[in-house]
């Protein structure tokens, strides 16, 4: 049975992936820090709920193709979800293949996202996730 964090992630994901923005809206937090890891297509850090529809509109838009294969959720302490995530696909402007695995990382509070970090691998959003829930 998959914890409460692992299920508010998958329903995130579903509601992302059916475009239901209300949905999406609700579930991060007005101040949830997005951010994508130097030597992403979209490196920086973005906050709230706008914040995320400017960053995953700069990820859609780098690709011409892509594909995800979400794999095993790995909880760590009581608000981190890390998420590996195999993904293909061809960049829009460049046309270079790319398979490779990255981590998501996650951090659910009060029912909602408070942080979702991309990583260009696992180990760095296990990392990143450690050291988060150290200095917390």
């Amino acid at each position: 049975m998959s914890s409460e964090n692992v299920q508010f992630v998958e329903r995130m994901l579903g509601a992302y992936l059916s475009d239901d923005d209300e949905a999406m809206r609700a579930s991060i937090a007005p101040d949830g820090e997005i951010y994508g890891a130097p030597g992403l297509v979209n490196s920086g850090i973005y906050y709230g709920y706008d914040g995320f529809r400017k960053w995953i509109s700069q990820w859609e838009e780098a690709w011409g193709e892509v594909d995800y294969e979400l794999r095993e959720p790995i909880e760590l302490g009581e608000t981190f979800v890390v998420l590996p995530v195999r993904i293909t696909g061809r960049g829009a402007g460049s046309g270079v293949e790319v398979d490779s695995v990255f981590g998501w990382l996650y951090e659910v509070k009060d029912g909602m996202m408070a942080r979702f970090h991309a990583y260009p691998t696992v180990n760095a959003a296990l990392e990143a996730a450690r050291r988060l829930s150290e200095s917390a």
